[in-house]
């Protein structure tokens, strides 16, 4: 895992809030001064939202129906993309490889087990459960490739419960875990138990560490570390490693997505240490034992991160040996293969790889498939080779592997790619604001015309350290299809150009990210690939909260945009647990100094009444232990209040889905008809006749 992608999909419940009158808690004295408004306190309650969901729904539903019958064509166009699968998640293990993967019509994803050329299936959620919604959360097979440990999970709510089984025969073994949610596993050399993090019961904080011992009742199981014995905080997440020869413990500690420490603990009794301390105010990860050494990668004085190896006798920086320097694009991984390095590099958010000796030495590049974007790189213990998957816009995910020793490369369970030799993918650097050079890839076919009338999709994230790469997305394949532009922006917040590049984007430089995404949509306009009226935004979950401050900052600029799950009341927004874990990222406005930059830009509060704005679509999800319906819901109910124009502001919500991760098949394809029959509305794509009735819906 990239060091700067510290799994940001740590929990978000779906607390409601106790006192729904914003009476009933009065504001601290600094935010009383900017007379913050909550008119729509009451939809954060059950009891109060109920009647405003049902009618909702309705409203949503009516829209839908005055558009007219459908012709069949998106629906079936789309079904058929969303049946082309994908091979991701690869590890390897003895000699065996392991893989998820989904296709044709399969709700959830597969794990498979690969021995030799034979393929066989592992864990089948559709065989768990026929309704499509068990979902397989994460996967660590036991140094030597005998048993699995996996979570599986329920309504996509990422609420793991951890499982067992042998590979041989796919066996299920008794033991199972509750509350392992995004769990870090990490197995003893002989396979005898395994050290995994867990969370108190109901608590969505507090990640901690225990060991299990195979065969032994979870309740018994051995607390190791957390809280408790290193003194951190709530919101701290911690991940667990272990040394090849079991010899030593590694706990990797990040507070946000800026900063992370380092403990070790020898296993025969030794004193827990802390190596790397938080006060160096930089990120450590992809962590590894070598030869007596860790192996970091580290973005300390070097913000597009360099390779150190440590002496645990000397850890003071000064002391630090430079194996690979920082270089002028970002280290985005490492794993050890055959005695070599094997070093993954991030240019302008696509891949690249090369195989260094273990001095840190460059022995050659490695061409991959594709331009695209690697991810889940994964070394076999004491072999030559290492898997990864690999994605392009043109490309569906597959996984490959590649052994140092004979320096070739093969594809593992990889399915057929569709035709798109009438595509183009390009990427373009456009100016911000101050200036500042973003990168944007787009994507649409040979044949496109800049005339400013193409209708034209732009999403985006810029947050978190989180890249957004180049990847298949079967639903943009139906929009350049259709003739559409389809166009990804890069913008400030994200991981594409490093620390620097990320560190420009969050907190009181969030700002920053809106007007990058702006300028990415005055780009599209100036230079005749669209018009406002002809384009469509969307973004989900960080990026929900990117379309709600276009919604608010911009709304001229585009006709139509799609909110996914996201974040709209930035106020409130740290009392939904475990949304405390984001305030290193966004700030809190119980800080009088965050609190002022936080209401300057909160979508919710930034709603004006008298303003023209565009088509709205806030789509959520009850399940959704991320981030709360709350914010979705009352970001629609402000904007349907203020609105002075005729554009549809709209909700939905599903009763048994969540955040994204663990939506089967049907629920993606449902999503995806309903978000690009509303913006073919919008964007005038329909018949005459149907937008003449869905006018007169709203």
């Amino acid at each position: 895992m990239k060091p700067t992608q510290i799994t940001l999909l740590a929990a978000l419940a779906l607390p409601l809030t106790a006192g729904a009158d914003k009476d009933a808690t009065p504001l601290p004295a600094h935010l009383q001064a900017y007379d913050v408004k909550d008119a729509h306190r009451n939809l954060e309650t059950d009891e109060g939202a109920a009647p405003w969901i049902a009618a909702e729904l309705s409203r949503t539903e009516s829209y839908f129906e005055a558009l007219g019958p459908s012709d069949g064509k998106l629906e079936k166009r789309l079904d058929e993309l969303s049946r082309i699968g994908g091979v991701s998640g690869p590890r390897a293990a003895k000699g065996r490889t392991f893989y998820v993967k989904r296709q044709g019509d399969q709700e959830q994803s597969i794990l498979y087990v690969r021995d030799g050329s034979k393929e066989r299936a592992l864990i089948d959620p559709a065989k768990l459960d026929a309704s499509g919604k068990v979902a397989l959360d994460w996967y660590y097979p036991s140094p030597s490739g005998e048993i699995l440990a996996y979570g599986l999970s329920r309504d996509g709510s990422e609420d793991s419960v951890l499982h067992l089984l042998r590979v041989k025969d796919g066996k299920a073994l008794g033991d199972q875990i509750p509350n392992t949610r995004h769990s870090s596993v990490a197995w003893l050399p002989d396979d005898s138990g395994f050290y995994y993090t867990r969370y108190p019961e109901g608590d969505r904080y507090n990640r901690q560490v225990y060991f299990h011992e195979l065969g032994a009742d979870p309740a018994d199981d051995v607390f190791v570390f957390g809280a408790a014995s290193a003194n951190l905080d709530k919101s701290d997440w911690i991940n667990v490693s272990i040394s090849e020869d079991g010899s030593r413990l590694f706990f990797s500690v990040s507070k946000g997505w800026s900063i992370s420490e380092i403990w070790m603990q020898e296993r025969d009794g030794g004193e827990l240490r802390q190596i790397i301390s938080s006060d160096l105010q930089s990120l450590f990860g992809n962590l590894r034992w070598k030869d007596g050494k860790i192996l970091l990668l580290t973005n300390h004085q070097a913000p597009n991160y360099k390779l150190i190896s440590i002496d645990p006798a000397k850890t003071d920086p000064a002391s630090w040996e430079v194996v690979i320097p920082e270089g002028d694009s970002p280290l985005e991984g490492f794993v050890i293969a055959g005695d070599k390095l094997v070093v993954q590099r991030s240019v302008k958010a696509v891949s690249h790889l090369a195989i260094h000796e273990k001095d840190g030495k460059k022995i050659q590049e490695v061409k991959l498939p594709d331009v695209g974007s690697m991810g889940g790189m994964h070394a076999e213990r004491k072999g030559t080779r290492f898997v990864f998957a690999f994605s392009s816009f043109l490309r569906p995910v597959s996984a490959f592997e590649y052994d140092v020793k004979s320096k070739r490369m093969k594809e593992i369970g990889g399915m057929p790619a569709p035709n798109l030799g009438n595509f183009e993918v390009k990427q373009i650097d456009y100016p911000s604001y101050d200036g500042t050079w973003v990168p944007m890839f787009l994507v649409h076919r040979k044949d496109l015309k800049l005339d400013g009338t193409n209708p034209t999709l732009l999403t985006g994230y810029g947050g978190f350290n989180v890249s957004l790469t180049p990847g298949f997305r079967s639903a943009a394949v139906y929009w350049v299809e259709q003739g559409g532009v389809y166009a990804v922006a890069n913008l400030r917040g994200g991981a594409e150009l490093g620390e620097t590049w990320h560190e420009a984007g969050m907190l009181e430089n969030k700002h920053q990210v809106f007007r990058d995404f702006e300028y990415a949509m005055r780009y599209l306009i100036r230079e005749g690939y669209t018009r406002p009226q002809r384009l469509a935004i969307t973004g989900g979950s960080n990026g929900g909260l990117l379309m709600g401050a276009m919604m608010t900052q911009a709304p001229e600029l585009f006709q139509a945009a799609v909110g996914k799950v996201g974040l709209y009341d930035m106020i409130r927004y740290h009392l939904f647990p475990p949304a405390e874990l984001w305030i290193p990222e966004y700030g809190s406005a119980d800080n009088p100094e965050q609190a002022g930059y936080l209401y300057g830009y909160s979508p919710y509060h930034q709603v004006l009444p008298g303003v023209r704005y565009p088509a709205f679509f806030g789509m959520t999800a009850k399940s959704d232990t991320r981030v709360s319906w709350v914010h979705t819901a009352k970001f629609v109910a402000a904007l349907q209040e203020a609105t002075s124009g005729t554009a549809p502001i709209l909700f939905h919500i599903e009763e048994q889905a969540g955040h994204g991760q663990g939506k089967g098949r049907s629920d993606r394809l449902k999503e995806d008809v309903m978000m690009y029959r509303f913006i073919e509305s919008e964007l005038g794509m329909e018949p005459k006749a149907s937008k003449t009735k869905a006018a007169t819906a709203r």
